[in-house]
């Protein structure tokens, strides 16, 4: 992937495809094995392999028709409903999401009266030609489904092959013979082996494959009943047990085989992250190599052999597909983990174990009273790798948080003096104009000894006026150090970002690794109680990111903080993982590209206004290719305000959002015809900012960017608060965006201009109704909390 994307290619390589789809499946398979392993190892061998477990659980009358004590084997089968029930659950939610989603085809490009009626396309929206230009782009229902039949195909057949190999080793645990029912428990686990095998290379493919996909799926269902009906049959009986020992009827300890088919799971799951690390560092490499072959030597050449292999603009550094799979992969196991244990917890007394209990012809030696508490094992892997999970992304949070406030506090203060002098010169610039000035000289209006700047820390009381610049302290206001802080957050917002995914993927794995080698060292006290602690923090981070969110939602500044994320990480059709959130593009781009057809179909025209994530959805209708006649004699104006296209998705996605899409968006003439773009933004936005990204698009039109300063003026009203820092969420308070709004209307009726005549205006400052300056200053400053219309007078 090299950033530039023609017509005529797929944005991602098929190897990257593949090898992404593998990696995304490790997530799934994680999870069915965590799941499955909490069903038949807690629940029903050792729980209702236990009076007195089994008396907790509402009393044993329908224990003992379901679940009978002295049949393993039907206990083992009955402990695949969890696991069976999970799965179907996210299929359910992801058929459902798939009809509010997916379902909504985008339309086709046909003249209107035509028969238009969309067909769904078979092809993965990662491999589709031309990326987002492609009409087929958003149109992934064939191949969501196809790619949600293939992981749902993995959870049962985790759930078959656990139950074949634990049946088959719990008969060896207790000297049963092999037989035939253990032979096909045995034959069962092999051929879960080798489907979950044959689904890793189907994934190789980029188009739906409905038939097969789901004649593998009815073959995974054929394997989970004959383990199961090996596992309902086998006539295998444990017993009544040693006399005055009650419930010691079976092995102690965990399920024989469950151990090792957990650490067999957790090798397939890393051995499936590391195609996509491979294929990642051969990538660079290439590209390392390639650079090398065309630079000359001398001096600077490593500077320039940098500047070359990251490409044009600063990318994603450390492999962003391989750093997002393993936090989902760390944070997924940290709260499936720790919710084993405090099951185990809940249920009985806890010990844990390094390897399974319990030889042929042997029995463990019970714990002192047991027999009047149910005891239940844990591995010890598994109660070590809990807790270091939970206590080290706790740890990491809060050392990277410590450091960000650290260095942002620095920094800022650093950069104080001159963010103060550059708010100055903007600021005097609107006073050369004519505006009413904050710098005026004292006693000039009685009115005058009521306005401050903010320049200056408050005063204690009225009546000296404002204060000349010039007189102040060198020391900057606080006022001006907020500014600096804001400023700094949005220069470094992406960085902080990419740096956090990092530092919590390399930190979770060292963290695990460093523990796991150094555990011997504790005594088993510390470890109990420090395996306690993390698994109650780790099975609490889901309720506690609901309590956060549903706080923060009452808060629309935060709320939309909060989501932010979200709504990236939700942009882009599912390709990849078929359980992941819907993508909201998949309906709002079609609903958009239809609502402008129907505007155009009846003598309309179009102004697009979009904010933050709302920009990405308008240059993905804008830049999909269109064949109407109509969109060809018709200008669409967008004014942009809050866009990430330039600091965020070109820097994280530069094979989606590459060279050529970004310069055909802003130059016009593709997609929906010719497109007129201003991009307003501020310096201290934390997601949008300028298109024009450092390094990178020196073509772009000039005029196109429309930087206002922020906060817009320095004055205020003695005993009110300074001027606001309107930042990410102030745009709509703005009355400078609006004009340009109402410009960008006035140039989409204007009738077309000699060619050679530039139609856009740039210099506002020609206009007489203006409030604002030539650099984006405003004489009022916008109040948020100022009840009325956003475009009041």
């Amino acid at each position: 992937m090299n950033g530039k994307l023609e017509e005529d290619e797929a944005p991602t390589t098929s190897t990257f495809r593949w090898f992404a789809r593998v990696a995304a499946l490790a997530l799934t398979l994680s999870t069915a094995l965590m799941v499955t392993m909490l069903s038949l190892d807690t629940l029903v061998y050792q729980c209702f392999g236990q009076h007195a477990c089994r008396e907790r659980l509402w009393g044993t009358s329908w224990l003992d028709f379901v679940a009978p004590y002295d049949r393993p084997g039907l206990r083992l089968a009955v402990g695949v409903i969890p696991p069976l029930a999970v799965a179907a659950g996210f299929y359910f939610l992801a058929s459902r999401s798939r009809a509010s989603y997916e379902g909504i085809e985008p339309p086709i490009q046909a003249e209107p009266g035509t028969d238009s009626i969309p067909v769904p396309s078979r092809l993965c929206a990662a491999a589709q030609k031309g990326g987002l230009r492609n009409a087929d782009f958003w149109s992934g229902k064939r191949w969501h489904e196809h790619l949600s039949l293939l992981h749902v195909t993995i959870g049962v057949s985790v759930a078959a092959g656990i139950l074949g190999w634990c049946m088959s080793s719990l008969a060896g645990a207790i000297g049963y013979p092999v037989d035939g029912f253990v032979m096909g428990a045995r034959g069962a686990s092999a051929a879960a082996l080798l489907l979950i095998i044959l689904v890793i290379f189907l994934l190789a493919w980029d188009e739906a494959q409905e038939r097969l996909v789901r004649g593998i799926f009815m073959t995974s269902v054929g394997v989970l009943v004959v383990a199961c009906l090996a596992a309902v049959m086998w006539p295998g009986s444990l017993g009544q047990g040693p006399p005055g020992v009650r419930g010691v009827s079976q092995p102690l300890g965990t399920l024989p085989g469950v151990v090792l088919a957990a650490e067999l799971g957790w090798v397939l799951t890393l051995l499936l992250l590391l195609p996509l690390i491979c294929q990642q560092v051969w990538a660079w490499g290439s590209r390392w190599k390639r650079a090398m072959q065309q630079e000359p030597p001398g001096p600077g050449r490593i500077r320039r052999l940098r500047h070359s292999v990251r490409g044009s603009i600063p990318v994603f550094p450390w492999a962003a597909p391989v750093v997002l799979h393993i936090v989902a992969l760390i944070l997924g196991n940290a709260v499936l983990l720790s919710v084993m244990v405090l099951a185990a917890k809940a249920l009985g007394r806890v010990e844990y174990e390094t390897l399974s209990i319990g030889t042929p012809g042997q029995r463990a030696v019970a714990p002192e009273g047991f027999g009047e508490v149910s005891v239940l094992w844990v591995p010890k892997v598994v109660m070590l790798v809990a807790g270091t999970l939970a206590w080290s992304f706790i740890a990491l949070l809060f050392a990277f948080a410590v450091a960000l406030s650290v260095w942002l506090r620095v920094s800022s203060k650093k950069n104080a003096l001159l963010v103060r002098q550059d708010l100055a010169a903007a600021y005097a610039v609107s006073r050369d104009l004519g505006r009413v000035s904050s710098l005026a000289a004292p006693g000039s209006d009685k009115r005058d000894a009521w306005i401050y700047s903010a320049f200056e820390d408050s005063p204690a009381s009225p009546g000296r006026g404002p204060l000349a610049f010039a007189s102040r302290a060198v020391r900057p206001s606080r006022w001006v150090r907020r500014v600096a802080l804001m400023r700094q957050i949005g220069q470094h917002a992406h960085q902080v970002v990419a740096w956090f995914a990092i530092v919590i993927a390399a930190g979770g794995v060292a963290a695990v690794v460093a523990f796991v080698l150094t555990q011997g060292w504790m005594l088993q006290e510390m470890q109990m109680s420090w395996v306690e602690s993390g698994a109650t923090i780790g099975a609490w981070l889901p309720a506690i990111y609901v309590l956060a969110a549903r706080v923060a939602f009452r808060d629309e500044r935060a709320r939309k903080i909060l989501m932010s994320p979200f709504d990236v990480g939700t942009f882009f059709p599912r390709s990849f993982h078929p359980f992941a959130p819907p993508s909201y593009a998949e309906r709002a781009v079609p609903e958009l590209t239809r609502r402008i057809w129907w505007l155009h179909d009846n003598d309309g025209r179009v102004v697009l206004t979009a904010h933050s994530q709302g920009s990405v959805v308008a240059a993905a209708v804008l830049v999909r290719q269109a064949a109407r006649r109509e969109e060809r004699d018709k200008s669409i104006g967008l004014v942009t305000f809050g866009c990430p296209l330039g600091k965020l998705y070109r820097w994280a996605f530069p094979a989606l959002f590459s060279d050529g899409l970004m310069q055909s968006l802003a130059r016009g003439g593709v997609g929906m015809g010719d497109i007129m773009w201003r991009n307003v933004h501020y310096s201290t936005d934390y997601i949008g900012g300028p298109i024009r990204a450092r390094g990178w698009a020196p073509n772009l039109p000039k005029d196109i960017e429309v930087d206002l300063v922020d906060p817009p003026t320095d004055k205020y009203v003695f005993g009110q608060r300074t001027p606001s820092i309107l930042s990410h969420t102030g745009y709509w308070m703005d009355s400078r965006f609006w004009q340009r709004v109402d410009i960008m209307c006035e140039d989409i009726l204007r009738p077309p201009s000699p060619s050679g005549v530039d139609p856009h205006p740039t210099d506002l400052a020609t206009s007489d109704d203006l409030l604002v300056s030539a650099d984006g200053v405003d004489a009022i400053a916008p109040d948020p909390a100022t009840p009325g219309p956003y475009r009041g007078a």
